[in-house]
């Protein structure tokens, strides 16, 4: 895949950073954190800018684009820690668009014109990433989520459950009755809950496939926050070793900080291109489980090395939360475990491994 951007791309990043900057500082974001709240602010602008609707379909307002296009905005998003939904609503809506019938197509026009907010609820205590237990049964759901995004500011949420003994998705109201939300404190300080279900009345939706699609579109999403904190904890650290002077020096000019540097930055080259690699066969309906697992994968795995070594080339300096770089440090690592694990996600690519492998 070229990685390099076309003119539209280009200008889209260049829009969204520049936004971000301007309208969205650090301070309001260290406020959000105290109160656990997400910033809907930032989110009624990302709708009315039209920046959500990219990758939906021009008949229910979209804008026509890609998951391509998507992830320029999420690794954006990323890159200011900003505390809004983007993973939970494309993920959430484009599952709806595929799968969810003429009441999935009303609940993304809603999610565009900033009335509604679906969310996945996956999750499962004690379980591994993809296990299902709970089960739909006369219309009813009963069990616990574990680890919903943004699950108690949502509207809707999209659960995994067991439909007639398979793996599939069902539409829940979240202030609907059956549905209790407990706010809980996350690694990257956003928006968490654990969610019990109490016999809540929920719709299935879509076959069994639709679960694996929602699984591998937020997977890819999740790597391109990884590689969005990534990306700026290294530039801080280069902007930072250019500026420090120890014995004399700036410490940027010591081999040993450029070779960590450097490492830093061919993570998260390749990290980037695997999760961009993984968007663009979405796109193209070609994606596998595997695939995109391993794009998640190399982030996962990629993320805590960049973002330590950035706290080691800071020193004292980089552990303190005057210093905005603990906004990724502690966002790249929560999203490093979302989606599944570097272990979870190698462990589904390692099924495909026996597999007949198709060269041409």
């Amino acid at each position: 895949m070229n990685l390099a951007l076309d003119e539209t791309q280009t200008l889209l990043e260049a829009t969204v950073r520049g936004f971000l900057e301007r309208e969205v500082p650090f301070d309001r974001i260290r406020s959000l954190e105290r109160s656990g709240g997400h910033d809907e602010t930032l989110w009624r602008a990302i709708a009315a800018q039209g920046w959500l609707a990219l990758p939906f379909a021009e008949s229910l307002g979209g804008a026509e684009g890609s998951l391509v296009d998507t992830g320029i905005l999420v690794e954006a998003l990323a890159r200011r820690a900003a505390i809004a939904p983007i993973l939970e609503a494309v993920a959430a809506g484009r599952i709806l668009q595929e799968f969810g019938g003429e009441a999935g197509a009303a609940l993304v026009r809603a999610l565009l014109a900033g009335e509604a907010l679906p969310v996945p609820a996956l999750p499962e205590p004690g379980r591994r990433a993809g296990e299902v237990a709970l089960s739909l049964e006369d219309g009813r759901l009963s069990g616990e989520k574990t680890c919903v995004d943004y699950g108690h500011v949502a509207t809707h949420h999209l659960v995994s459950a067991r439909i007639g003994g398979e793996p599939g998705l069902c539409l829940v109201e979240a202030a609907g009755p059956g549905v209790v939300c407990e706010p809980l404190r996350s690694l990257g300080r956003t928006p968490l809950c654990a969610v019990r279900y109490e016999r809540a009345p929920a719709r299935p939706l879509g076959p069994p496939e639709a679960l694996a699609a929602l699984v591998r579109v937020g997977r890819a999403l999740a790597a391109v926050q990884c590689v969005g904190s990534m990306a700026e904890s290294l530039d801080a650290t280069v902007r930072y070793a250019k500026v420090r002077v120890q014995f004399g020096r700036a410490i940027g000019s010591f081999q040993a900080v450029r070779h960590h540097a450097a490492n830093m930055a061919i993570r998260v080259a390749a990290a980037r291109l695997l999760a961009f690699e993984a968007l663009s066969a979405l796109d193209a309906g070609s994606a596998t489980d595997a695939q995109v697992a391993l794009a998640k994968a190399s982030a996962s795995r990629a993320a805590p090395e960049v973002l330590m070594l950035s706290h080691q080339i800071h020193g004292g300096n980089g552990v303190i939360e005057e210093n905005d770089l603990y906004f990724f440090t502690l966002r790249g690592k929560e999203r490093s475990l979302a989606w599944g694990s570097a272990e979870e996600c190698l462990a589904v690519a390692a099924e495909s491994v026996a597999g007949p492998l198709d060269w041409f």
